[in-house]
């Protein structure tokens, strides 16, 4: 199991915004929307409207190594109006035995 060494926040409205970079050491990361409107989430930042995963207020996305997901990609958020915000977790490392 990876462990948590980096805890963030980001303010998604209307325009594109690259809310979390890419990392290839990271093992998971998890992106919960505290608040606010529904954010698409995406790792193609020319569109998170249309490619992105709905992230509504509550909920969140986890992506992780161990599950078979890409938690290195970049990821980039969108919201078709208002503003979401976003709490960010990113793990890297693995817990050792």
């Amino acid at each position: 199991m990876p462990r948590v060494t980096r805890f963030y926040q980001a303010s998604v409205g209307t325009s594109v915004v690259q809310i979390v970079s890419y990392n290839r050491g990271r093992a998971g990361v998890l992106v919960r929307n505290y608040s606010g409107a529904t954010c698409f989430v995406s790792p193609d930042g020319s569109g998170p409207l249309t490619t992105g995963y709905p992230v509504a207020e509550g909920e969140f996305l986890a992506l992780l190594r161990t599950e078979g997901d890409a938690p290195e990609l970049q990821l980039y958020g969108q919201c078709s109006s208002g503003t979401a915000d976003l709490r960010i977790v990113e793990s890297f490392g693995e817990l050792k035995e």
